[in-house]
């Protein structure tokens, strides 16, 4: 019988009521599916769908959204570790409202992760895909084409290291900068 791993966090998020165009907090679960630490990314979706009626019109809204999470450890300027991080390329498919409130950046003292958090082959090839169309860097290319030939996600993380992180630019200082130093 295979292990399925049972790991989520809850995070309070504004959503906007289709019907009315009025905001409510909703409490929806989280949980972490792909992602690699050594490129600070991490695939994230919402578990089943948070439902909820609408405060205001009564309409029935469900949270249902993926994105991914880029997240960096630095010292604020308490000198206390943290870890700060924002949501990129945000996948709303809720019905009855729009997820808005999480795209914004975060700062919190530590995040938990799985232990089997890893990139799989597929969301190796989303996320591939996606840096394509932020950067438009051609030497993801290849990288691209290595993954749909068979190669090993893991072999390919140094090269797809060294291509982000020359990205930081668009990638990286453009969300921070949004931090106080």
């Amino acid at each position: 019988m295979p292990h399925e791993r049972i790991w989520f966090f809850s995070e309070d998020v504004e959503v906007s009521c289709s019907e009315c165009g009025k905001e409510t907090t909703m409490s929806p679960d989280f949980d972490e599916v792909a992602g690699d630490l050594r490129l600070n990314f991490v695939k994230v979706r919402s578990t089943i769908p948070s439902s909820d009626t609408c405060l205001h019109c009564g309409n029935e809204m469900e949270v249902d959204v993926t994105y991914w999470r880029r997240e960096f450890y630095c010292k604020n300027k308490d000198g206390d570790e943290v870890c700060r991080y924002f949501i990129l390329w945000l996948d709303d498919d809720s019905a009855g409202c729009s997820v808005e409130g999480l795209e914004s950046v975060y700062e919190c003292y530590a995040l938990d992760h799985p232990e089997d958090l890893t990139l799989d082959s597929s969301s190796a090839q989303e996320l591939i895909d996606l840096l394509y169309k932020k950067t438009r860097d051609e030497s993801l290319l290849p990288i691209e084409e290595s993954l749909k030939n068979g190669s090993d996600v893991e072999s390919l993380i140094p090269e797809l290291k060294r291509i982000i992180d020359s990205h930081d630019d668009v990638l990286k200082d453009a969300y921070l900068a949004h931090f106080p130093e």
